[in-house]
């Protein structure tokens, strides 16, 4: 079993990298969120890694924290989710706004995304739910709409992160939640910056 790889990042794309561990090219899967940390090409790296063996081949999939990794492996421990659906699901969000969305019951999140139904996204929550039981409920999304959800892809538009946006968005509703998208996006940008 491989624990970790630590080498010198040779390529960084969105959903994979090769890490040079005296002079043997690894490739490895990975998220969104592990390559926005990632430093940069020919700087030392460190990945936690899940090596996935299966019939026909051997992929390994790295994260940046073990938060992201123990999700990972909690995701395709269910049926029908694997390695590669689930570092895609957990390329959309933060491993901890994931969390909070799926207590919090969010299938239209998980729907959204490709290969994932409505009875696997309620499959998904039924059996991760209780998993996570040391968050916050302060920290749990407000109520799903289109307002919030227009408003937070506007801001995913100006290239602020998912977890900040949420943050923002869910300070600025908390206080009045009969704004217009326009009003909430920009008292958000205001937090934001």
């Amino acid at each position: 079993m491989i624990e970790y790889i630590s080498g010198i990042l040779i390529i960084k794309k969105p959903n994979l990298s090769v890490v040079d561990v005296n002079g043997i090219g690894y490739r490895v899967h990975i998220t969104n969120n592990s390559y926005e940390v990632l430093p940069d090409v020919k700087k030392r790296v460190h990945f936690l890694i899940f090596f996935h063996v299966y019939e026909n081949g051997q992929e390994l999939y790295g994260f940046i924290d073990e938060e992201e990794r123990y999700l990972f492996t909690k995701l395709i421990s269910i049926s029908g989710i694997g390695p590669k659906t689930a570092i895609n699901m957990l390329s959309v969000l933060p491993p901890r706004e994931f969390k909070n969305r799926l207590i919090s019951g969010e299938v239209k999140m998980l729907t959204s995304l490709p290969g994932i139904g409505p009875k696997t996204a309620k499959r998904i929550i039924i059996e991760l739910r209780d998993e996570f039981d040391d968050i916050d409920s302060s920290d749990l999304p407000l109520e799903d709409n289109s307002i919030n959800n227009d408003a937070f892809l506007a801001l995913k538009n100006l290239g602020f992160p998912p977890h900040l946006i949420t943050k923002a968005i869910n300070e600025v509703v908390s206080k009045n939640t009969n704004l217009s998208t326009e009003i909430v996006v920009k008292k958000a940008l205001e937090l934001l910056q």
